[in-house]
């Protein structure tokens, strides 16, 4: 029979048949050791008295685990290997790291057991970062990611090192960039990357706020980062997201768009897009300002796909239906969001353009709800009636364009990003 405990620091080498509730609260991706091919995967413990437990998963077992230890959430665990750990590498009193291993055992809490609560971070607004400038302060921040640099070589002290500049956004709208160092740019800015376009929420802890080029941010190697944490600032800090998407896509245009990013620059040809693409570098994210009309090609398309209300990513649940969000890690009830597939032409070409959410529901001149099950015959000619309509206004149209690492367009498609009926044409 296993004793159980609520305290690690009853918990020693010396301790048997012994087992704990343990929240997650860090999780590190795999890794590879420096000086051998060993894989490792580092997490952080906490007991419900708030003690810290650093733990390690090797090799094989990384993958054997795969599937449980999520982060925020709670266990019983027992029969880890508790050893002495390194003080140059102790972050806390608890002097032993665990070794989890094939041998140990990890049980999800009881459904009508409480779960631990997740720790409490002194997160600091971007706009109050000044007072730590250049100081030995390891902060927390918790602010959304609008654009990505690709990764770049330099030159330190050390000798070459990998660098990827992240810029960074809370409602106090002060813009920062952060610099991810050598491990973060394998790891955890491939994860960023893949999200980049819809505006992730980032926990960054123990970062560094320096004077270099301005303010600015930087990883240390003991930072840790979390995509969507599940925690209720993420959910009111998305919500401000949300409400004010279309001035975050204003600065995204302002501050990394191309020369025809603002309204204040030339329009140019539809014809044009391509050729600027071409020379587009990786990971470049760019507007455009053209001048021309909608076109509808696909008459049989779904007008809508069934989202999660808070960050409008696409689930699998039904319309309606309450459930966590895998994308934002919140709870939510699916909804139908509108999204068509158009071209945008002038007298030049044509080129596709996807169109999400209240723009795709303005330029179509109905809304998502309207068109849920609109996709067979039957219904042809109210499509066909939409389609004419559409091509009746004209607009200014700005076109947001995100390269991927390997220079190529996402999606392969423009995202419409805002219109503006040019006065005189039919609406």
């Amino acid at each position: 029979m296993r004793t159980v405990y609520t305290s690690v620091r009853d918990i020693t080498p010396a301790t048997r048949y012994w087992k704990i509730k343990m929240i997650v609260t860090e999780k590190s991706p795999k890794r590879t050791a420096q000086n051998s091919a060993t894989k490792y995967q580092n997490l952080v413990l906490l007991d419900s008295e708030g003690n810290r437990v650093q733990a390690v998963i090797f090799g094989k077992d990384i993958d054997l685990r795969n599937d449980t230890l999520y982060i925020y959430q709670s266990y019983y665990i027992a029969n880890a290997l508790v050893r002495t750990m390194d003080p140059r590498h102790q972050r806390g009193p608890y002097q032993f790291q665990w070794t989890i291993n094939s041998k140990t055992i990890i049980e999800e809490i009881e459904e009508d057991e409480p779960a631990l609560r997740p720790p409490e971070y002194n997160l600091v607004p971007l706009n109050e970062l000044g007072v730590h400038i250049d100081t030995d302060a390891e902060i927390d921040i918790l602010a959304l990611a609008i654009h990505m640099n690709p990764p770049n070589e330099v030159n330190t002290n050390h000798g070459k090192s990998l660098i990827q500049e992240i810029y960074l956004i809370d409602p106090g709208l002060k813009l920062l960039r952060l610099t991810m160092w050598n491990r973060f740019v394998h790891d955890e800015c491939r994860e960023i990357s893949d999200l980049i376009l819809a505006k992730p929420i980032i926990l960054g802890t123990r970062i560094k706020v320096s004077s270099y080029n301005g303010l600015s941010l930087s990883s240390r190697p003991t930072s840790v980062f979390i995509v969507e944490p599940l925690l209720s600032s993420s959910v009111a800090l998305r919500t401000w997201a949300a409400q004010n998407d279309k001035l975050l896509e204003e600065i995204i245009g302002n501050s990394f768009g191309s020369a025809s990013s603002s309204s204040t620059d030339p329009i140019i040809k539809v014809s044009e897009i391509a050729e600027k693409l071409i020379s587009a570098p990786a990971m470049a994210r760019s507007t455009y300002l053209v001048r021309g009309k909608f076109r509808m090609v696909d008459f049989h398309q779904s007008f809508h796909y069934v989202s999660c209300e808070n960050c409008n990513k696409a689930t699998g649940y039904d319309l309606g239906e309450n459930f966590i969000c895998y994308s934002c890690k919140n709870a939510a009830i699916a909804r139908a969001r509108c999204r068509v597939y158009l071209d945008v032409y002038d007298d030049t070409t044509s080129t596709p353009v996807v169109i999400f959410g209240s723009l795709a529901e303005e330029i179509l001149g109905c809304t998502a709800v309207d068109l849920i099950d609109l996709t067979d015959e039957e219904h042809l000619p109210y499509i066909e009636n939409i389609a004419n309509n559409i091509e009746n206004n004209e607009w200014i149209i700005v076109l947001g364009v995100q390269m991927n690492e390997s220079g190529r367009l996402r999606q392969n498609k423009l995202t419409v990003l805002s219109v503006n009926n040019v006065p005189g044409t039919a609406e």
